[in-house]
């Protein structure tokens, strides 16, 4: 568990709450070496630099994305992970090196993504951890972030290296998960739930992909419906085109948001850019406000949050 020292003492009841930037999908990417291209990365490196994928992302746009989430001066930062493309030592080093002036500015929570456990050796070397272990946090999954007397982000795990990108929260992980809830609830604490996997569709339905997602999240889902009370928002990545929505519980609903990629390029004939969102939480409310990179910096989104509905 880690517990911040903030500048201040924030209370949720405090007229200005407590802004929190969120950053996601980042995706640096470096070409790997030869001796790097085997099983999946061979056929993601073919995706990336031969089908063209590696155009949808933009190394000015991880620069001002850095350089605009640190002028909005957040309390606090949430990245839902995919800080590479293919997990390799460089790209790591690459992505610490671009992202470590933003993490050091504020209390930083961080949970891996698929794409940083793309391969066995990545996941199971734990690789993101050589460089990233400041901001993950320590021990077993959930991983419980205090950020103030009434705020926690509780991390949930569901990345692994597997071949259809599928993810999963084991029995051991959901037992603990419904454990933290619980010690949250009865100390008065609001949570913020963090994944890289969404639970709910743009449509608020499951969401049922049979890659990309998460093969046991109704387990997960049974988990939080208890705890509706307590949570006051979910936030994650992995779709790449941001969206809000409601995850139901057996006390009303709690929002589950999605900024979008942060290290998108900005490709208006595709109506497709990088985002990055600032959530403000008070007591028993939370508000988004969303910027969206228009090739040279990230503005506010012209209408308000999803206003341009990608």
């Amino acid at each position: 568990m880690n517990l911040y020292e903030l500048d201040r003492v924030f209370s949720l009841g405090d007229s200005k709450g407590m802004r929190i930037a969120h950053v996601t999908d980042i995706h640096v990417l470096v070409p790997p070496r030869l001796s790097q291209l085997f099983g999946k990365r061979l056929l993601g490196t073919l995706n990336l630099y031969v089908f063209g994928r590696k155009s949808h992302f933009s190394e000015a746009a991880q620069e001002a994305l850095v350089r605009d989430v640190m002028a909005c001066e957040p309390d606090a930062l949430i990245c839902t992970g995919d800080l590479t493309a293919q997990a390799t030592p460089e790209e790591f080093r690459a992505a610490f090196e671009l992202l470590q002036p933003l993490f050091q500015r504020q209390p930083t929570v961080l949970i891996p993504g698929n794409h940083d456990t793309y391969t066995l050796s990545a996941w199971k070397g734990l690789l993101i951890e050589k460089d990233f272990s400041s901001w993950l946090g320590t021990g077993d999954w959930p991983r419980t972030h205090i950020l103030s007397p009434d705020l926690s982000v509780v991390c949930v795990d569901v990345c692994r290296a597997h071949v259809l990108s599928t993810g999963r929260v084991d029995e051991a992980q959901l037992r603990e998960l419904d454990v933290v809830l619980r010690k949250e609830a009865e100390a008065g604490r609001k949570v913020i739930i963090a994944m890289h996997y969404p639970l709910r569709d743009r449509h608020g339905n499951p969401y049922g992909a049979k890659t990309h997602n998460i093969d046991n999240g109704p387990d997960i889902e049974n988990c939080l419906s208890a705890y509706g009370e307590t949570i006051i928002a979910m936030v994650h990545g992995h779709v790449h085109h941001g969206y809000q929505t409601m995850v139901p519980t057996q006390f009303g609903s709690f929002p589950s948001l999605n900024p979008g990629a942060s290290g998108y390029a900005h490709l208006p004939k595709l109506k497709r850019t990088g985002h990055f969102s600032v959530y403000t939480v008070e007591s028993d409310s939370i508000s988004v406000e969303r910027y969206a990179f228009d090739g040279t910096s990230f503005v506010p989104e012209d209408g308000g949050a999803y206003a341009t509905g990608r």
